[in-house]
């Protein structure tokens, strides 16, 4: 089934997404992730960490061996991301851009549960993660 939005929804979605668009932080987030994206260099190097990463945790859960030259490979690559400012901007970026739909869809998920507009600790909690952790 296909539903129809109605239009007061649909244009305040659209104004949702133009205040989301238009917000600095979100314009500098999406811009260190084109200039991550436009450097061959770092996404190859971002792309062989994750790769290797994926394959000896896989490996490590189902107690299979490590090779010690794939540990100290990673390690390596891992050392050479976390000193390369394009991959620490672009993680950076998707840290933020993940963070905006999250809160975006937790808003929306418990105002269609509660039919109301919810409070911010409704949505997120009164206790969180603890005090000084920014998520509240």
């Amino acid at each position: 089934m296909n539903a129809a939005i109605a239009p007061a929804i649909a244009s305040k979605i659209e104004a949702l997404c133009a205040a989301i668009a238009a917000d600095p932080e979100v314009q500098s987030a999406r811009s260190n992730a084109e200039t991550f994206l436009a450097d061959e260099k770092a996404v190859e190097l971002y792309r062989d960490v994750m790769t290797l990463g994926r394959s000896l945790e896989q490996r490590h859960r189902s107690g299979a061996e490590m090779e010690p030259e794939e540990v100290s490979r990673f390690q390596s690559l891992q050392e050479q991301a976390d000193g390369n400012d394009t991959i620490q901007s672009f993680m950076a970026a998707q840290d933020l851009l993940q963070d905006v739909a999250n809160k975006v869809n937790g808003f929306i998920t418990k105002t269609l549960e509660k039919g109301r507009v919810p409070t911010h600790d409704e949505v997120f909690g009164q206790a969180g993660c603890g005090t000084g952790c920014g998520c509240h």
